[in-house]
């Protein structure tokens, strides 16, 4: 005989398997290198957390036309940056797209970086609380091992990074006029599938169904 709470089970867990989890959250930590922004940030002690997070699309993306690089459109609301617990104010809109890129062998070593736009890093804006004028973040750095990623696909790079050791260069400044108020040292990165809503919903109604059935 079939079980019929077994089948909405399957079923249920099929959607989500089929249902490809299209976005993709990228955290960075780090730690306070040096500060001297006033407003909410007055006071803040180097050595202190930094934490940056934001998601893209794995499916919304722009490859450069000169660069073997791939920019994936950030989700403005999904942007969250604390520094000491404080937070970071990030503009919407902002004047332009904000990408997060891949750099895959450009030319011979891999990185990241936030930008405008997909060929080179340009800051993006953000506001300290208690300060009025518009501050410029920077977020890039580059691997020592240049084998890090193995194509532009986001979804191929879905892991954590050391970036304490496994790091040549980078640039993770908040500032004005290109000059740093504060700089962050970079500890880990994560990027991590995070599975939509409506892929949830379906797990859960199938659940629930086969919780019903189980009751009746």
């Amino acid at each position: 005989m079939i079980n019929t709470k077994n089948l909405i089970v399957i079923a249920a867990f099929a959607a989500v398997t089929s249902a490809q989890a299209d976005l993709v959250k990228i955290t960075v930590n780090g730690t306070v290198g040096f500060n001297v922004i006033q407003g909410s940030m007055a006071g803040v002690p180097v050595g202190s957390p930094v934490v940056m997070s934001f998601n893209v699309d794995s499916n919304n993306f722009l490859n450069s036309a000169s660069f073997p690089t791939r920019g994936y459109n950030v989700i403005d609301s999904s942007f969250s940056m604390t520094i000491d617990g404080r937070p970071v104010s990030y503009d919407i809109p902002q004047p332009s797209p904000v990408y997060f890129v891949l750099r895959n062998n450009d030319p011979a070593v891999d990185g990241v970086f936030l930008s405008y736009g997909t060929d080179i890093d340009v800051p993006v804006n953000v506001h300290i609380p208690g300060l009025s004028p518009t501050h410029e973040l920077n977020y890039l750095h580059t691997f020592s091992d240049n084998t890090t990623f193995n194509s532009l696909n986001i979804l191929d790079a879905v892991g954590t990074y050391n970036l304490e050791t496994n790091i040549s260069s980078f640039n993770w400044s908040i500032g004005r006029f290109g000059n740093a108020g504060a700089e962050y040292n970079p500890v880990s990165m994560t990027i991590e599938s995070v599975p939509e809503p409506a892929t949830m919903a379906v797990l859960g109604l199938g659940l629930l169904a086969a919780s019903r059935k189980r009751k009746k």
